[in-house]
């Protein structure tokens, strides 16, 4: 299964895949008005979720749940993470569209949370640059700890205060979803944490 699924082919794979499930909504995008490209814009972070998820709990579900399959999932992060990194990369692209034809008002666009979108995407790049040997270089290893570790967190505290926004202002069954699946990866990483701390206590 590694060979098979795993590495880079799982990237190109995972890749494909969330690009199919954008490009399904495609023909129904009206990118003749500010309205009309919402919904693609939307759908381009719901088909990147998962993927940010998985890579996110990776870790967590190897210590919690230690088995052949979430080792598979650990050794295979890095590539899981830039394939989101690659499905955001249609997000960012239409919201540019957006606010070039349109104009960041005319767009729609809430100005609070592009500011924050713009938070991710600065993580995002800088942990996409450095998951790559002529990125990782220019860090210590310390370094690129802190700053994937904090890249990962800011990226989690944006989804889930602007899915925060959406659940309480009443928005959809998958805006509820998606919140609930970052609130439940955020309690996983708790647990995790606890489980190491309580291993480490216990160590003589």
């Amino acid at each position: 299964m590694s060979k098979t699924f795993g590495s880079w082919r799982l990237f190109w794979l995972l890749a494909l895949a969330v690009s199919a499930a954008i490009c399904l909504g495609l023909p129904s995008t009206d990118f003749h008005s500010a309205r009309g490209t919402t919904p693609i814009i939307l759908r381009s972070v719901r088909c990147a979720l998962p993927l940010f998820v998985l890579a996110f709990t990776a870790s967590s579900l190897a210590t919690l749940w230690p088995g052949r399959m979430t080792r598979w999932l650990l050794a295979n992060r890095r590539y899981i993470g830039l394939a989101f990194a690659f499905g955001m990369a249609w997000h960012f692209s239409v919201v540019a569209w957006s606010i070039w034809n349109f104009g960041l008002y005319a767009s729609g666009l809430n100005v609070r949370v592009t500011a924050l979108d713009v938070v991710g995407l600065t993580f995002l790049c800088l942990m996409t640059l450095t998951s790559f040997r002529f990125g990782a270089r220019h860090l210590a290893a310390a370094g690129w700890r802190r700053l994937h570790k904090t890249g990962v967190y800011a990226i989690w505290f944006v989804a889930t205060y602007i899915y925060l926004g959406s659940v309480r202002h009443g928005g959809d069954i998958l805006h509820d979803a998606a919140f609930a699946l970052l609130l439940v990866a955020w309690l996983l990483r708790v647990a995790a944490w606890t489980k190491r701390r309580a291993r480490g206590a216990a160590l003589p």
